[in-house]
């Protein structure tokens, strides 16, 4: 709790409290406004008093059963007529304010802030602060910062939790426990050390172990060393002999080293004085040279100028060959422009006969009309005579026949108006008809071209299909032939490997083959299996009988010799062959690990070509390993292939490597299939048979050879007689496309031709209209005049009748006459429509002949373009085709002229092939100098190598590396002395009996012992480190403790003594020398009684201790605001009285929040928060009692903010 000083800080208090459907709270309820320093929550039992708490401690983020529920769920309100409410929410308002006096403060603005917490149906709460969602680490971070102690809740005294207190133990029995010790440890906060004190104390525990552990092992390593004292001593003897032997072995490599060294310098001498010689070939060489490039110069030019001269050739050939297509073209143009002027012409000649015949027509019309209109007036006088002779002739009959004349005259009368229009419908009819007689023949002639040209297009577009079918047919013959020329080489390659293999057939059945045939090795170790494996050109057999048989055969056949190896005699070496690859110096690898072998059973003769040899990467390491001390590996090649043999002599190098001894690659040989021995003797003697039948297969593959070669050729003919059609196929293809090309671009002129003529349909459809209107009147005029007639011929038949037969001759002959007369006009009419008609034709045909012959015209003058440009075409082609003769005979001339340069400049090169020759035969002599120094400087290496071998080792086994031998020393030396004393030491070492081991197994138990005190005073002092940390840990904890302690237990003493206005009370430790090993007791002195144990107090007294203590833990660690549930109810009057004026007092610079049904206690209070229930739900109301003045009268004062929740 904050102390009473004057000055007055910043501090944190709770407004009120905002209860919505929270336990026994319905709807929305608001607890307070509670005061500054000093509210009580008052309110009968049941009434819902100790749920502000709950919900203060719901809101700080309290788990259920925290609240003594099970479910976050059953903190809803859940009464009668309230069923189904989804939610309960409690926010809690806060402030931070500064005291300006004892009832008066000033908000600390912006410090306002709500913290608010629902729960739902589902378990489910959410936090907020201000409104906005948050969590419960930001609730506790937020309420921790203000200085509220959620850890150990000190700001919360529960309903029996003083009476708690006073039940404690000194220590907690369990895990599960709280004791007095912890209650007070866990405020105080040294409690932090106690899980950290745990551990460093088992690690502690453990290194101690360990510790012990390591003291057991360094004596064990101590007696073990003791023990190989005496064989130690026994092997140093050895070695000081073996000491000596090394530095005369090493003293004889120096003197071998040096005399290789003497011979390497005399090679030197001969070498300087062969490249004296080799300096002046080479400056000869250099002039003939010069000279040669000279010559090679002009040949390469004149090669490039026959080159360029050979490709201007191919260039004029393509040239010519395209001009040769240009002349197919052009030939197949002037074929179709022939055509085509031919057809125009026939046209021409056609329309212009109908033209000329249709006018010669018109005019013979024209011409006939007046004579037959003078004809027919002379019928007409004439008629007139007859006339009068028959009116005379009937004078006697005048009233009968003047009657029927009158009747007649006037039924004619009648009748020459429908004559007359008959004779006009007529003449249009035959018009009308002439002329829709010339437009049928006119469109029918550009329909006939349009239709013929759409035939001659479809005719030439299947032709181009053809010709273009016919290229692919031979384009796609000249493919298989090809496939078929391919097929035909890989048949007689196919027939010369069955040749070849026929040729090397021979009796092999129980006969591998050779070794190196047998197996593979990477190209990279060729040279090196070959120069240490001579074996691997002996034939691998299955037994010593095919071996004698192989022999046999050899001898009769005179076929020389060949060595075999018999696979059965090896079968010592299979465990040998199978075993795992061993380890080896510098990791080298083993020739025979490198060999790859298909068949496993040919792996015991490979490793007996092969043995225990290594492959070195240069002649150093391979006498670092030869010279080594394993005499496993004495046998080494090198890559180069140099072998160090067993006895330490090099063989190889020198000359060209040798190689090719033993197949290369990744992919192992499989062996041929071997017989066993048991049937070797028939299978030998059949060999002869599968010889015979061997040169059978052989004769039969010779023939297979010639057939397929026979069709190849035949195949290569075929190929070329089809790539010579080829080109004349695609000109035929590529000429009848640009025939229709042609005929596809004069279409549209057709077919606009034809368009031109659409109008001859209207105008057909017309001219029928009419020829049918004409018929139509003429029916109609022969339909009118048919009464007029019927009476006219009548009135002639009465009339022929009077007068007898002379009158009736005078009426034949006037109706003669009169027939005549009619015919004649009619036919005047007639050919006068006709002429009409035929001029009208003509009119029309002299535009389209004159159409006709400028098409013809304009086919003429292209025909001629054409020819002109055909013939330029030809004159272009001679050009070239001359070009092409110059250009060939150049070539020819060229090709002279390049034979004789080639002669002079092959000359020139022999010379130079002579001195080159000289040159060579210098350098194969310095070759030999350089192997014979090369072999010597290979000596000196080795030599002193070995002799650096020697002072590694002396300097590695005694530490101590040897000064090398002066020149005069080497010359003193004797080799046979070196190599006799070396001899007898080693005689002296060999009789010795040591265990040379046991220097290796005292160094080693030397230094396990080392290793082994090393490793105890490691863990030593690790321990002690650990050590020193839990004492400081167990001291920080003591010290932190017992300051805490100390001043807990005088303010409890305080506190009791002015609560209990006389008594004592006293916190002790029950073991003072380790407070934490037995735990606190709590000791109490009432007033006028003796010290007691809390727990055998009064429940009073109990629970006046424990508010004792509560109080002194406040003021150890003060808090801005408590919270108290009933503390004062085990006690009496006077004592509730005291804890009050206390609270009182300490509310100045705090705000308590007491519950409490003792009005002596509430009575003090600043303001009351009444609790009280209605209709199964808590309603609050807040009031300030020292609003209230006692005895007056008059309605009450209000209060400062009375709150009444109905």
């Amino acid at each position: 709790m904050v102390g009473e000083s004057d000055a007055r800080p910043q501090r944190l208090i709770i407004t009120e409290m905002v209860l919505e459907n929270f336990k026994s709270y319905a709807g929305e309820q608001r607890v307070g406004p509670f005061h500054k320093c000093f509210s009580s929550v008052v309110g009968p039992n049941g009434s819902g008093k100790s749920n502000v708490i709950d919900a203060m401690l719901f809101v700080f983020g309290k788990r259920a059963k925290q609240l003594r529920l099970n479910k976050v769920s059953e903190l809803i309100h859940n009464s009668a007529g309230r069923q189904g409410i989804e939610h309960a929410q409690v926010s809690v308002h806060f402030q931070e304010i500064i005291d300006t006096n004892d009832d008066e403060f000033e908000v600390v603005p912006g410090t306002n802030f709500v913290v608010s917490r629902t729960a739902h149906r589902s378990n489910k709460s959410d936090y907020f602060i201000d409104g906005r969602r948050s969590n419960f680490t930001e609730v506790t971070e937020l309420l921790k910062g203000k200085g509220i102690d959620l850890d150990n809740n000190r700001f919360l005294i529960l309903q029996g939790e003083v009476e708690q207190i006073s039940m404690m133990k000194p220590k907690a029995q369990t895990e599960h426990e709280t004791g007095l010790l912890e209650y007070l440890e866990d405020i105080i906060g040294t409690n932090r050390f106690i899980e950290p004190l745990a551990d460093s104390a088992k690690r502690l525990e453990t290194l101690g172990e360990a510790r012990a552990g390591l003291v057991a092992r360094l004596k064990i390593a101590e007696r073990e060393r003791e023990a190989l004292e005496a064989d130690k001593l026994a092997a140093e003897a050895w070695l000081d002999k073996e000491r000596e032997a090394c530095a005369a072995q090493r003293l004889l490599s120096h003197v071998l080293a040096h005399q290789a060294q003497m011979n390497v310098d005399k090679i030197q001498g001969n070498q300087a004085s062969l490249e004296g010689k080799l300096a002046y070939e080479r400056e000869k060489l250099g002039q003939y040279s010069a000279v040669l490039e000279e010559h090679e110069a002009r040949y390469d030019a004149a090669c490039k100028e026959h080159a360029g001269m050979a490709a201007a050739l191919e260039r004029a050939n393509e040239e010519f060959k395209e001009y040769e297509r240009k002349d197919i073209a052009y030939r197949e143009e002037l074929k179709h422009l022939k055509a085509k002027l031919a057809k125009t012409a026939e046209r021409e000649r056609r329309d212009a006969a109908r033209l000329e015949s249709t006018e010669a027509e018109a005019a013979a019309a024209e011409a006939e009309v007046p004579a037959l209109l003078e004809a027919a007036a002379k019928l007409g006088a004439q008629l007139t005579r007859e006339e009068a002779r028959l009116e005379a002739a009937l004078e006697g009959m005048a009233g009968e026949g003047e009657t029927l004349r009158a009747k007649l005259r006037a039924a004619r009368a009648e009748l020459a108006p429908w004559e007359a229009r008959g004779v006009a419908a007529r003449a249009k009819r035959a018009e009308a008809a002439s002329e829709r007689e010339l437009v049928r023949a006119m469109r029918d002639g550009a329909s006939s071209a349009l239709e013929a040209a759409r035939d001659e297009l479809e005719e030439a577009l299947g032709r181009a299909a053809r010709e273009r079918e016919a290229a692919a047919e031979l384009e796609a013959g000249a493919g298989g032939l090809r496939d078929r020329v391919s097929t035909a080489q890989r048949a007689v390659r196919e027939a010369e490997q069955e040749a070849q293999r026929a040729e090397r057939a021979a009796p092999s059945r129980g006969i591998y083959g050779r070794l190196g045939d047998l197996g593979a090795v990477d190209t990279r170790y060729d040279v090196a299996v070959s120069s240490a494996a001579p074996a691997l050109d002996h034939w691998v057999v299955d037994s010593t009988a095919t071996a004698q048989r192989c022999v046999e055969l050899l001898r009769s056949r005179g076929l020389g010799v060949a060595t075999f190896l018999i696979l059965d005699r090896q079968a010592g070496l299979a465990a040998a062959a199978g075993a795992p690859p061993p380890a080896t110096p510098e990791s080298a690898p083993r020739l025979y690990d490198l060999v790859r072998c298909g068949d496993e059973r040919m792996r015991p003769a490979f490793f007996f070509a092969l043995r225990d040899t290594l492959v070195a990467a240069d002649l150093d390491q391979a006498a670092r390993i030869a010279y080594g001390p394993d005499p496993r590996w004495r046998r080494v090649v090198t890559l180069a292939g140099e072998v160090i043999n067993e006895a330490g002599t090099l063989s190889g190098g020198g000359g060209r490597p040798k190689g090719g001894r033993i197949a290369l690659g990744t992919a192992a040989p499989r062996a041929g299939a071997a017989s066993s021995g048991q049937d070797a003797a028939a299978e030998l003697a059949g060999a002869e048979k599968e010889l015979g039948e061997a040169e059978g297969v052989s004769s039969r593959a010779a023939e297979a050879l010639s057939r397929a070669e026979a069709e190849l050729t035949a195949a290569r003919a075929a190929l070329a007689s089809s790539e010579s059609a080829l080109p004349r196929a695609r000109l035929d293809a590529e000429a009848a496309a640009a025939r229709a090309r042609d005929l596809r671009a004069a279409l549209p002129g057709l077919e606009r031709a034809v368009a031109e003529r659409s109008g001859d349909e209207a105008a057909l459809r017309r001219l029928d209209a009419a020829v049918a209107a004409a018929d139509k009147e003429l029916e109609e005029i022969a339909r009118a005049g048919a009464g007029a007639a019927a009476e006219a011929a009548r009135l002639e038949r009465e009339l022929e009748g009077l007068g007898g037969e002379p009158v009736r001759r005078l009426r034949g002959a006037l109706a003669a006459l009169q027939a005549e007369i009619e015919g004649k006009e009619g036919a005047a009419a007639k050919r006068t429509a006709a002429g009409a008609a035929a001029r009208k034709l003509a009119a029309k045909l002299r535009p389209e002949l004159e159409r006709v012959r400028g098409e013809a015209e304009a086919l003429r003058a292209k025909q001629e373009a054409t020819k002109n440009e055909f013939k330029a075409l030809d004159e272009a082609a001679l050009e070239v085709l001359k070009g092409r003769n110059a250009a060939e005979a150049a070539l020819a001339e060229r090709a002279a002229d390049l034979a004789d340069l080639r002669a002079g400049f092959e000359a020139k090169n022999r010379e130079v092939g002579v001195i080159r020759r000289v040159e060579q035969d210098i350098l194969a002599e310095m070759e030999v100098q350089r192997v014979a120094a090369k072999d010597e400087a290979g000596k000196r290496r080795l030599w002193a190598a070995r002799a650096a071998a020697a002072d590694a080792e002396m300097a590695e086994k005694w530490g101590e590396a040897p000064a090398a031998p002066t020149p005069e020393e080497l010359a003193a030396a004797s080799t046979e002395d070196l190599q006799y004393r070396t001899t007898l030491l080693r005689e002296e070492m060999e009789r010795m009996s040591i265990d040379l081991t046991a220097i290796e197994a005292w160094r080693a138990k030397d230094a396990e012992y080392g290793v082994r005190a090393a490793e105890l005073e490691s863990a030593t002092a690790q321990r002690d480190e650990v050590r020193r940390a839990h004492e400081d840990l167990r001291k920080q904890r003591l010290d932190g403790f017992m300051a805490g302690f100390n001043a807990v237990s005088l303010k409890l003493k305080e506190m009791y003594q002015m609560i209990t206005l006389g008594g004592d009370a006293e916190l002790e430790l029950v073991d003072s020398l380790d407070p934490f090993s037995e735990g606190i007791l709590f000791s109490v002195r009432p007033p006028k009684k003796s010290w007691k144990n809390i727990a055998n107090l009064s429940g009073g007294e109990k629970t006046l201790s424990s508010l004792s203590l509560v109080f002194a833990l406040h003021h150890y660690k003060p808090t801005p605001l408590y919270v108290m549930d009933e503390i004062d109810a085990a006690l009496d009057f006077k004592n509730v009285s005291i804890v009050g004026h206390y609270i009182k007092e300490r509310t100045k610079n705090a705000q308590f929040v007491i519950i409490s049904l003792r009005n002596n206690m509430f009575e003090l209070a600043d303001r009351l928060v009444g609790i009280y229930k209605t209709d199964n739900a808590t309603k609050s109301v807040a009031i300030d009692p020292g609003a209230f003045v006692v005895g007056a009268t008059g309605p009450a004062p209000a209060v400062a903010r009375p709150v009444l929740a109905a």
